[in-house]
This record gives C-alpha cells, sequence and structure tokens, in this order.
C-alpha cells in the first residue's frame, strides 16, 4: 500500500504541437553506420541535416549516445559483435539501450525471416534507392519525435513498461522528467532513477536517457 500525496503533473506540460523544423535540424545530429559511402549524404546537407558518417565497425552502441537518430545499413556493419545478422543485430542492440533515439533501417536486398523480424525495432525501413524527398520526409518525422519532450519520454515509458517497471515507479519517473525539463537540468531524473527499488539495468537505462534526451530536447550539451 502506498500514499501519493498531491496531483500528478501532466505530460502535455511539456508536450509540443509543433516544432521549429529548420532550428531542430541545426541540432539534431544523424549518425550513419554503413560500409560504403552515404549517397543521399550531399543532398541532406543542403538540406540543412546535420549528417556524420561513422563507418561500419562500431565496437559499443556507447559510440552513438550523443546521436538522436541513427541511420543504420544492413550489409556489412556491425561486424564487431560477432552475430550474422551484422546491421540488424545492432539495431537491436541500439534499441535496447537507447529505446528513445528513432533507428532507420536501410538495405537494398531482401534478408531471412530472422533479419526481417530483427529489423523490427526500428522506427523505419527504407530502400537504398529511396527518393531524396523520402528521406527528408522520414528525417523531419525522425526530428518531431525525438525534439518533442513528450513524444521522446512515451518512447521511454513504453521500453520501461515493457520491462516490467511497476507503473507508480514510471509514474514517479515521469514526474521527475518533467522537473528535469522545467528545470533544464537532468539531475531531477537521473537521482530519481538512482533512488527507486528498481534493478540496475533499469537504473542505468533511465540515467543514459536523462543525459541525452533531456540534453536534445532542452538544447544544452551534456556528457554522460
Amino acid at each position: 500500500m502506498f500514499v501519493h500525496l498531491g496531483t500528478p503533473e501532466r505530460l502535455a506540460l511539456i508536450g509540443q504541437e509543433a516544432i521549429d523544423m529548420a532550428e531542430a535540424k541545426l541540432r539534431v545530429e544523424i549518425a550513419v553506420l554503413d560500409d560504403n559511402p552515404f549517397a543521399p549524404r550531399e543532398a541532406l546537407l543542403n538540406h540543412k541535416f546535420r549528417v556524420t558518417e561513422l563507418g561500419p565497425d562500431i565496437r559499443s552502441v556507447d559510440q552513438i549516445s550523443t546521436y538522436p537518430i541513427i541511420v543504420c545499413d544492413v550489409g556489412g556493419v556491425g561486424r564487431a559483435f560477432g552475430s550474422n545478422l551484422e546491421g540488424a543485430h545492432l539495431v537491436t542492440e541500439i534499441r535496447k539501450a537507447y529505446p528513445d533515439k528513432f533507428l532507420m533501417a536501410y538495405t537494398g536486398m531482401t534478408y531471412s525471416l530472422a533479419m526481417t523480424n530483427a529489423l523490427t525495432v526500428a522506427d523505419k525501413r527504407m530502400e537504398k534507392d529511396a527518393s531524396v524527398d523520402a528521406w527528408v520526409q522520414t528525417l523531419e518525422a525522425g526530428i518531431n519525435e525525438v525534439m518533442n519532450p513528450r513524444n521522446r519520454w512515451i518512447r521511454m515509458r513504453r521500453a520501461l513498461l515493457e520491462r516490467g517497471v511497476e507503473l507508480f515507479d514510471v509514474l514517479k519517473l515521469e514526474q521527475a522528467f518533467i522537473k528535469s525539463v522545467q528545470r533544464r537540468t537532468p539531475d531531477v531524473l537521473a537521482n530519481e532513477a538512482r533512488a527507486l527499488g528498481v534493478g540496475q539495468e533499469v537504473k542505468d537505462l533511465v540515467v543514459k536517457f536523462s543525459a541525452t534526451a533531456i540534453a536534445d530536447v532542452i538544447g544544452k550539451a551534456i556528457g554522460i
């Protein structure tokens, strides 16, 4: 039994109906994981997206911690992780570590059922020959997701519930997130996560989220 005094703040308090896309593009860094040069890069740069090619051989998902949007090729990527699913496996690992990020997987081939199933965790799948218009539309949709505090938290909230975190604990974290955004500091959420009686994996997940997601939505560079 528990007693909670006061009325919880509504998540809508920090929601946004629309964002300034031109301003948001200047703040959102997009990481590309590919074993070949990323063909749409120049066109996307001309559309004012910030695109950084990290190559195919990252050895830890923490290497993409500061990038809210990840574009990942399926073949020839993530081989250091030792999976035959290559980029599809990497996408699933990124999703587990950073459930709030917007993940895009792209390929020009048809793959096995196992690989196809692994890619279901991506927010969007793109064909390699997709038009620039399709890339622009999808990346702008991704920016809307990661730069809206309400949407960003909902992505994390879903991940916490899927991990079996008690609803009341999720509510306490949500209240701390709202305060963190309002006060423009990640400490409120990080401290709440550390104080909760949840597993270390969940604590680490929320602390990483507080250091990266809150930095994105308030426009302030914060290190993990």
